[in-house]
C-alpha cells in the first residue's frame, strides 16, 4: 500500500514538473512586449531645416516603453532625394513592405502624397502638413476619416498669412517661392492662388525653387514688390542665406509660412510662432502609441494648432526701409529692435535726483532765491557808507560875482566828493531785517517746490512703470484671445461649434488690439510727462528699473516699521508721529514763520516811527577847477584857496505825515494777523493731508495681497473654463466671461502695487521728507525719534 502511494506521488510530481517546464517558456514569451517596426520617410537628405528623426524616435521609445518593443530598422528610414517620383516610391515601398508595421512621414511632400492616396494598407502618421486647406486634405468630424491615415494639422494658413502680410505691406505684385515638387504634386495650386489673387486684388507669381538662390532671384518679375516663402526645405543653408540677402538688396519685404526661425534668419516677418519641435514630436509619439494600442488612425483628431504670433525682424526692416504700423505693433514680437541703444536708464531714485537738478520750475525758484540774495544785499547797502561825486559849472552876473569876494566867480567849474554814513536809521535797519527774513521765506518756498517736484517725478516714474505693466497685461490678453480663436477653430473643425464662435473671437481680437493701442499710447504719454519733469526732450527714450515693495530705498521695506502700524492703536500713534514730523519740517510753515518774523519787524518799525529820528554824518570836499570873469579868487583880495570842505551830523524826524504813521501801524497789525491765520490754516491742511494719505496707504497696502489672491483665483478659474471649453462642456460666453474676469483681476493686481507706492509718495510729500533720499544715519535717527514718540505715548510696539 505504501509502495503504491509512493509510486503515485512520484508520478504526480513528475507530471507537475513536466507541465511547469512546458509552461515557463510560453509564459516568458508572453511577457515580452510585441515587436513593432516603424518606417520613416523624409523628402530628402539633410537640408536647411532641423532633422527631427532622432527626437521622434526617442519620444516614441519613451512613450511606448514596457508596452511595445519599437524598432526603427535602418533600411526602413528612407528619403526621396527631393524628387517627387522618388518620394512617392519610398512611401509606396514602406506601405508594401510586410515587415513594416507603421509609417511616419517627416517631409512636406511625403505627407501630402500619403494624404492624397485614399485608403492605406497600414497605419500612417503624416506629421508635416503645410496648409491643410490649400492641400485639400481629407477631414471628417475633426479626423481624417480615411482608413489608416492620421495627420497632424498645425492650422497654418496661406490665406491668413496673405491677409496679415497685406496689413503690414500694401503690395500689388507678390512672388511665391515654393519647391518645384510642391507645384507638381498639388495640381490645383495655381487655381488656388488665382482665387486668392482675385480676392485681394493682387498679382501672384509662383517661382519654383530647387537648389539655387540665384536662379530663383533671376526669375522674379520686374514689378515684384513682396515675396512669400513656403518652407523650401531642400534649399541648402548657404543658398537660403544668399536668397534672403538678395531680397534685402532688392528692398523686397518677405513673409515666411514656416515661422519664427526664418524670421531670425532674415525674413522680414511671419505669423507662425517659432516651431516647438518637442511638442510636435510628443504629438507624433502619442498618435503612434494610440494606434499601437488599438485605436483607428482614421479617428484620431488632426487638430494641432500652433497659434498665431506675428514676428518682425527689425534689422531686415531697417535694411529695406520698412517700419511696422501701430496696428502691427500691438501684438508683434520685434527681433533686433536695438533697445540696447537706449543707454539712458532710470530708477526711482535717479529720476528724482535728475528732476532736482534739471526741472525748470525748480530752476526758476532757484533763480528767485538767487535774486532774493541780491535784494538782501541791496537792503544792506543803505547801511554802509555812501560816496557821491559831483561836478558843477555855473555862470552868474558880474556885479554879484564882483561883490562875492572870490566865493562865487562869474564863471566857475567845481568838483566835489560827498561821503554819507547813516549812524542810525530805523527804516533802513528794518528793511534789511525784513529782507533777510523774506529771503528765508523765498528759500522755504523753493524747498516747497522741490518737494512737489520730487513727488511729481516719483509719481510720474511709477506711472510709467504702471503703464508698461498694464500694456504687457493687455498684450498677454490679446495673445490669450488668439489662442482661444485657435481653440474655437478646433471646435468648429470637429463640429462642436459653428463659425459664429470664430467670428466672435475675431471681434474680440480687434477689440483687444484697440486696447493694446490705447495702452501703448498711455505708456508714451506717461513717458512724455516724466521727460518734461526732467527737462528732457519729450520723445527721448529711456529704460526703466522696476520698483516694488522690496526696494531697500523705501522705508516700507524695512521690517522695523511693521510693529508701529500693525494694529489700529499703534497706527493712530504712528499717524500722530508723522504729523508731528511733518509740521516740524514743513517748508510751507517755515516759510510762514519767516514771513511772520518779517511782518513783526515791520510792526516794530511802524511803532518806532513815532519817536525815533534818523541820524547821519556827512562830509564834503569841493575843488574849484576853473574860474573866469569878475570875482575870481586869484584876483580878489580874499585869502580863499581852491579847496573847500565841511563835516556835519544830522538828525531827521518827520513830525507830521497826515496820519500816515497810524495807518502804517494798523496795516502792519492786520498783515501780521493774516499771516498767523494763514499759517494756522496751512498747518491744519498739512495735518489733514498727512492723515488722509496714511489712511489711503493703509487701505491700498492690504489690497495688494487681496488683489493678487483674486487674480490667482481668476486665473485658475480661466484655466478650468478653458479646459471645459476645449472639451465642449461650456460655451464661448462662459470662456469670455472667465477671460474678462481674469483680465480685470490682473489689472487690479498690478494697479494695487502702484496705487500703494503712489499713496506712499503722497504720505512722504505731506510729511515733508522722502525716505529714498535719506542717508542711513538719517533713517536711523528717524526710527529713534519714532521709538521715543511711542515711549512718550506709553506704548511699546511688539516686535513680531
Amino acid at each position: 500500500m505504501n509502495s503504491r502511494m509512493n509510486n503515485w506521488l512520484i508520478a504526480l510530481i513528475t507530471t507537475l514538473l513536466f507541465t511547469v517546464s512546458m509552461w515557463i517558456p510560453d509564459a516568458m514569451s508572453a511577457s515580452k512586449p510585441p515587436i513593432v517596426r516603424i518606417g520613416i520617410v523624409q523628402d530628402g537628405p539633410e537640408g536647411r531645416l532641423p532633422d527631427i528623426r532622432g527626437m521622434v524616435k526617442e519620444e516614441i521609445l519613451r512613450v511606448t516603453e514596457r508596452e511595445f518593443d519599437v524598432r526603427f530598422p535602418a533600411q526602413m528610414t528612407v528619403h526621396g532625394n527631393w524628387k517627387d517620383a522618388d518620394i512617392k516610391k519610398a512611401v509606396d515601398t514602406l506601405l508594401a513592405d510586410p515587415k513594416v508595421d507603421l509609417v511616419i512621414t517627416l517631409g512636406h511632400l511625403a505627407t501630402n502624397y500619403v494624404c492624397q492616396k485614399g485608403k492605406l494598407p497600414k497605419p500612417v502618421v503624416a506629421a508635416v502638413v503645410v496648409d491643410a486647406k490649400l492641400q485639400n486634405l481629407p477631414l471628417k468630424d475633426g479626423s481624417s476619416g480615411v482608413k489608416n491615415l492620421s495627420y497632424i494639422d498645425p492650422f497654418i494658413s496661406f490665406e491668413r498669412d496673405i491677409r496679415v502680410f497685406r496689413e503690414m505691406v500694401p503690395f500689388r505684385s507678390l512672388v511665391v517661392l515654393t519647391s518645384r515638387n510642391a507645384v507638381e504634386s498639388i495640381p490645383w495650386l495655381e487655381k488656388y492662388f488665382r482665387r486668392i489673387a482675385q480676392e485681394y486684388t493682387i498679382d501672384i507669381n509662383i517661382v519654383p525653387v530647387e537648389f539655387s538662390a540665384d536662379q530663383a532671384l533671376a526669375a522674379f518679375p520686374s514689378d515684384t514688390d513682396a515675396v512669400y516663402l513656403f518652407p523650401l526645405a531642400q534649399l541648402p543653408p548657404g543658398e537660403f542665406r544668399k536668397l534672403l540677402y538678395g531680397l534685402i538688396l532688392r528692398k523686397l519685404p518677405s513673409f515666411s509660412l514656416l515661422g519664427g526661425a526664418d524670421v531670425e534668419a532674415g525674413v522680414l516677418a511671419s505669423a507662425a510662432p517659432k516651431s516647438e519641435i518637442s511638442r510636435l514630436t510628443r504629438r507624433i509619439a502619442l498618435n503612434v502609441q494610440r494606434i499601437l494600442l488599438g485605436e483607428k488612425a482614421s479617428t484620431l483628431k488632426v487638430a494641432f494648432p500652433v497659434g498665431e504670433k506675428l514676428t518682425i525682424n527689425m534689422a531686415t526692416g531697417r535694411a529695406i526701409g520698412f517700419y511696422p504700423s501701430w496696428s502691427a505693433l500691438t501684438e508683434a514680437e520685434l527681433l533686433n529692435e536695438q533697445v540696447e541703444r537706449v543707454e539712458r536708464k532710470l530708477s526711482l531714485e535717479s529720476a528724482v535726483r535728475e528732476a532736482i537738478a534739471a526741472n525748470l520750475d525748480l530752476a526758476a525758484q532757484n533763480r528767485n532765491v538767487a535774486a532774493g540774495e541780491q535784494v538782501v544785499n541791496q537792503a544792506r547797502s543803505s547801511l554802509l557808507p555812501q560816496i557821491d561825486l559831483d561836478a558843477r559849472g555855473a555862470v552868474i552876473d558880474d556885479d554879484r560875482a564882483e561883490t562875492s569876494g572870490g566865493v562865487t566867480p562869474e564863471r566857475s567849474l567845481t568838483g566835489s566828493v560827498t561821503a554819507t554814513q547813516l549812524l542810525y536809521d530805523e527804516d533802513s535797519w528794518s528793511n534789511y531785517s525784513v529782507e533777510k527774513k523774506l529771503q528765508t521765506s523765498r528759500e522755504e518756498q523753493r524747498d516747497t517746490v522741490e518737494l512737489d517736484t520730487i513727488r511729481n517725478a516719483a509719481v510720474a516714474y511709477l506711472d510709467v512703470l504702471r503703464a508698461k505693466t498694464l500694456e504687457r497685461v493687455e498684450k498677454d490678453n490679446l495673445r490669450l484671445t488668439r489662442a482661444n480663436l485657435e481653440r474655437a477653430l478646433v471646435r468648429v473643425s470637429v463640429g462642436v461649434a459653428n463659425r459664429s464662435e470664430e467670428f466672435r473671437w475675431q471681434s474680440e481680437i480687434s477689440r483687444n488690439r484697440a486696447n493694446v493701442l490705447f495702452a501703448q499710447a498711455r505708456t508714451r504719454r506717461t513717458e512724455n510727462r516724466l521727460n518734461r519733469l526732467l527737462n528732457r526732450h519729450l520723445e527721448e527714450q529711456f529704460a526703466t528699473i522696476e520698483t516694488d515693495l522690496q526696494d531697500p530705498l523705501l522705508i516700507v521695506s524695512d521690517p522695523r516699521l511693521l510693529p508701529y502700524v500693525d494694529n489700529p492703536r499703534n497706527f493712530r500713534i504712528y499717524r500722530d508721529y508723522v504729523v508731528e514730523e511733518g509740521l516740524r519740517v514743513a517748508p510751507e510753515l517755515l516759510g510762514f514763520d519767516a514771513a511772520i518774523g518779517a511782518q513783526e519787524r515791520i510792526l516794530v518799525n511802524a511803532k518806532r516811527a513815532f519817536w525815533l529820528p534818523s541820524f547821519a554824518a556827512q562830509g564834503t570836499v569841493s575843488e574849484l577847477l576853473a574860474e573866469s570873469g569878475e570875482g575870481k579868487r586869484s584876483s580878489s583880495q580874499s585869502n580863499l584857496d581852491d579847496t573847500d570842505w565841511s563835516v556835519g551830523v544830522f538828525a531827521t524826524f518827520p513830525l507830521v505825515e497826515g496820519g500816515g504813521k497810524f495807518a502804517t501801524i494798523k496795516r502792519a497789525r492786520e498783515e501780521l494777523s493774516r499771516l498767523q491765520l494763514e499759517r494756522q490754516a496751512t498747518a491744519e491742511r498739512i495735518d489733514q493731508r498727512v492723515r488722509s494719505a496714511l489712511h489711503e496707504a493703509s487701505a491700498s497696502y492690504p489690497n495688494i495681497n487681496l488683489s493678487r489672491s483674486a487674480a490667482e483665483a481668476a486665473r485658475k478659474n480661466l484655466e478650468l473654463v478653458t479646459d471645459q471649453y476645449v472639451r465642449g462642456l461650456v460655451s464661448i460666453v462662459d470662456l469670455l466671461d472667465a477671460q474678462n474676469s481674469s483680465l480685470r483681476a490682473d489689472q487690479d493686481a498690478e494697479n494695487a502695487v502702484y496705487n500703494f507706492l503712489i499713496n506712499w509718495m503722497d504720505v512722504e510729500r505731506a510729511a515733508g521728507r522722502f525716505d529714498f533720499l535719506m542717508t542711513q544715519a538719517e533713517r536711523e535717527e528717524w526710527f529713534q525719534r519714532l521709538q521715543e514718540f511711542f515711549n512718550q505715548a506709553g506704548v511699546e510696539p511688539i516686535k513680531r
